[in-house]
């Protein structure tokens, strides 16, 4: 069973707050809740139950797109952390009240912006942007070079799955370093807060044991405006 918990906060008590510490208060919870729900559906993506050939291919391109809107959505969080918190003041006066979680949260995140890593290259060339020309005539040549299948097209973006393993880490860091901000603005303006249960969730299926397939059949929904026949 899964127990919801609410905090109240009044619009009185968030406009304590000065207008650079709302600003980012609000964008980090937002940016937490992208990345918790794309996280959520690459892991449904990536569970196993595709036996034909045909859709584990096409299956294993779904999951390719979702993971490039995944990376694209944390590199603009990092982005955002490291221009609206490391590089202004609000950095300075938040960075010694966070959390130990937090702050070693943050010390991994700040490593991602000391090079341009592949999750820079993946946001502005894949995830947000369609490719360059010369990117996707590489990206062919490639394929055409492969010994795969001639069918098999699904590999024409240079993104490894390997990725996989590097997001997880990430937006887990992404969501502590989120949690701890929003923790040091309540100790400072609002003391301790009280959690009303809310809710009971009795029935909530266990994500590995949900699906996202990639052919489904439909009578009222079609991309093309019409129902399936």
């Amino acid at each position: 069973m899964l127990k919801i918990a609410r905090v109240a906060l009044p619009k009185e008590q968030l406009q304590k707050l000065t207008v650079a510490e709302r600003s980012l208060f609000l964008l980090l919870g937002h940016a937490s809740n992208q990345i918790n729900t794309l996280w959520k559906l690459v892991i449904v993506l990536t569970n196993d139950g595709a036996k034909d050939s045909v859709e584990q291919k096409v299956s294993a391109a779904q999951t390719q797109i979702f993971v490039r809107l995944l990376i694209g959505i944390m590199r603009e969080a990092l982005k955002l952390i490291e221009k609206r918190f490391l590089a202004s003041p609000l950095g300075k006066e938040y960075v010694p009240r966070l959390s130990p979680q937090a702050t070693e949260a943050l010390g991994r995140l700040k490593k991602r912006f000391s090079a341009r890593d592949k999750f820079v290259v993946i946001r502005d060339n894949f995830a947000f942007h369609h490719p360059t020309p010369d990117d996707m005539e590489a990206a062919f040549q490639l394929a055409v070079k492969s010994d795969g299948d001639d069918t098999d097209w699904s590999c024409m973006c240079r993104m490894p799955c390997s990725l996989l393993g590097d997001i997880a880490p990430i937006a887990n860091d992404l969501s502590t370093f989120a949690f701890g901000f929003a923790e040091a603005i309540f100790r400072k303006y609002f003391g301790e807060l009280n959690a009303t249960l809310v809710a009971e969730i009795k029935d909530a299926p266990n994500i590995e044991d949900l699906r996202l397939p990639w052919f489904v059949d439909t009578t009222s929904f079609s991309p093309t405006g019409g129902a399936d026949k």
